[in-house]
């Protein structure tokens, strides 16, 4: 696609954006999604599916079309596209204000997929960029949001504290807000109204102890860590999002306190079930997230007494293989396998199955019919009532390839291999993980190996042309009608056949023996492995989330007394 070319899809999709003629927008866009463009620059592919992704936000919104539809995946897969060519853009005005609107934009669409946790970093990055005011108003709404879904007051009020600083700061930025863009905050809008009942109820300083919290640590050496987890967000604690403060150095978010019916059936113990468990899915993640921080303080080409009892093999790859690793390597496993502890979560509290097809469940299969191949969801999660469940699906498609669905996994990061590549490689194959430098050094400056299959396809290739050849002189021979002259080329055809299959067997075991093992740098799974740890860490959260709205809407529609169970602690 041209300049020109693309300047002229921007106008008109604004042109009909602007219009609300979904009909001549849906004709439109099918028009373009037919063709396969290339683009001149990175940056001309930023803008033109950023503005694809604007056209499928309008035509295919979650309050419109069934909500795990096919159609909204396009939304996420044409921002994230967007973002990845902004990214290896160099940066000036231009490149730093559309990614701010990406991010907006993008932290939008999560959003409205219940992802109330996923899209802040999004917002907070528009903000750093260039305190895009939209990204402000939708933050501040997007806080509202997670104040109603929490069940913890205190947590609630500072949600309402950070949603009223937002608007504060957004105060200096507000005229560049378009008409449309102001409803929220003009007068009669929802933001205006919490801005006043704020300031009724608040002062400036009421929330001060937030930052003035000092926390008793053990040691130095705990102090530290807490600090890590707080500084990249990654405590089960809703304010952590908003918060690095030492208040809230605590995985304090579990399961609240819901009624069940009366059954003497069941011990303290029965009663403790869905506490307990998530209480272990919480230990599991916070031992993985320790692992992960260990790993950190671990160089590359450290020794360590733990797998020095064996000779370790050179495979003239760069491996590393130290205790390093195993902590980067076992921290994955653990925080992968929480996804399937999640669906068994839900499927057990959500009675969506039978408890006979419990081996059956794990997170694919959560959001479909056991013996379905289509991913239409079990029924009781066609209608999407509940947000945070919703959330869970669209996590699933950052993780891995959903069949019938466009990867999103692949633009997450699409430079790293799959979440779900690596695992499978960890669990049922064989990964190695090397230095960046030596691996980089070692395939792409083997002047021997590359000389060698350089020979071998020109070989390959030659071969060929002399069997092309023989085929056709077999041919000829055979409509003259001369049987000697066909014997003769066919033995030179077997001569051919045989060398050829030699030659296909080399590349099979080429093949067989350089895919047999998947390398990754240890930069990478360090990469991946923090963007796994958040997906899990807020996964863990929305299930809370999650059975707290279950909670709240099974009260609208109760009779009689329920009396909520007070949860022991130790």
């Amino acid at each position: 696609m041209k300049y020109e070319q693309l300047v002229e899809f921007l106008l008109k999709a604004d042109d009909l954006l602007l219009s609300g003629d979904l009909v001549k927008l849906q004709v439109y866009v099918d028009e373009h999604e037919a063709h396969e463009y290339q683009f001149d620059s990175a940056l001309y592919e930023a803008q033109y599916y950023y503005a694809l992704a604007n056209c499928y936000s309008a035509l295919y919104h979650p309050r419109t079309s069934k909500w795990y539809s096919q159609e909204i995946v396009k939304v996420a897969v044409c921002y994230r596209k967007a973002l990845a060519m902004i990214n290896s853009v160099e940066v000036s005005p231009n490149t730093i204000r559309l990614k701010s609107m990406i991010c907006t934009n993008l932290a939008n669409h999560l959003s409205s997929q219940g992802r109330a946790l996923c899209c802040i970093e999004l917002y907070d990055e528009a903000i750093r960029l260039d305190n895009n005011p939209i990204a402000y108003v939708a933050k501040a709404r997007n806080e509202l949001f997670i104040a109603d879904s929490i069940y913890d007051s205190g947590h609630r009020e500072y949600h309402y504290y950070t949603a009223a600083k937002l608007l504060e700061e957004l105060k200096p930025f507000e005229e560049l807000l378009e008409p449309e863009q102001r409803i929220p905050i003009d007068e009669g809008g929802r933001l205006h109204h919490f801005r006043s009942w704020y300031h009724e109820n608040y002062e400036n300083d009421s929330f001060n102890y937030f930052d003035e919290f000092k926390e008793q640590f053990e040691s130095n050496r705990q102090k530290k860590y807490l600090s890590w987890c707080a500084d990249n967000r990654l405590f089960i604690n809703d304010l952590n999002d908003v918060c690095k403060s030492e208040i809230v150095y605590q995985d304090v978010l579990g399961l609240s306190s819901f009624t069940q019916r009366f059954n003497d059936l069941l011990s303290e113990t029965d009663e403790l079930t869905y506490h307990g468990n998530y209480d272990e899915i919480k230990n599991d993640y916070c031992y993985a997230r320790y692992l992960m921080y260990q790993a950190m303080s671990i160089e590359n080409d450290e020794i360590h007494y733990s797998n020095k009892t064996f000779q370790h093999v050179d495979t003239r790859c760069g491996a590393i293989d130290n205790l390093k690793v195993s902590h980067l390597k076992s921290a994955f496993k653990i925080l992968y396998s929480l996804f399937d502890k999640i669906a068994y979560f839900i499927h057990r509290f959500f009675d969506l199955n039978d408890i006979s097809k419990d081996n059956k469940i794990y997170i694919d299969k959560l959001f479909q019919k056991l013996n379905s191949k289509s991913w239409k969801p079990n029924e009781k999660l066609e209608g999407g009532q509940n947000h945070f469940i919703n959330a869970l699906f669209f996590i699933l498609q950052e993780l891995r390839d959903v069949k019938g669905f466009e990867s999103v996994s692949k633009w997450i990061n699409p430079s790293a291999e799959k979440f779900s590549e690596i695992r499978n490689a960890m669990e049922h194959r064989s990964l190695v993980v090397v230095d960046a430098e030596s691996y980089h050094l070692i395939t792409n400056f083997d002047i021997v190996n590359k000389l060698s299959t350089e020979r071998f396809n020109s070989g390959y290739s030659e071969l060929e042309t002399k069997l092309d050849e023989i085929n056709q002189k077999i041919a000829n021979a055979r409509r003259s009608k001369n049987k000697d002259l066909e014997q003769k080329n066919r033995a030179k055809q077997k001569k051919l056949e045989d060398k050829l299959a030699g030659l296909n067997s080399q590349r099979y075991e080429k093949q067989k023996l350089s895919s047999h093992t998947l390398h990754i740098t240890v930069d990478d799974l360090e990469v991946r492995l923090f963007s796994l740890i958040k997906l899990v860490r807020n996964s863990i959260m929305y299930l809370s989330l999650a059975i707290n709205l279950d909670s709240e809407m099974k009260k609208e529609h109760q009779e009689g007394i329920a009396l909520p169970r007070d949860i022991p602690l130790r």
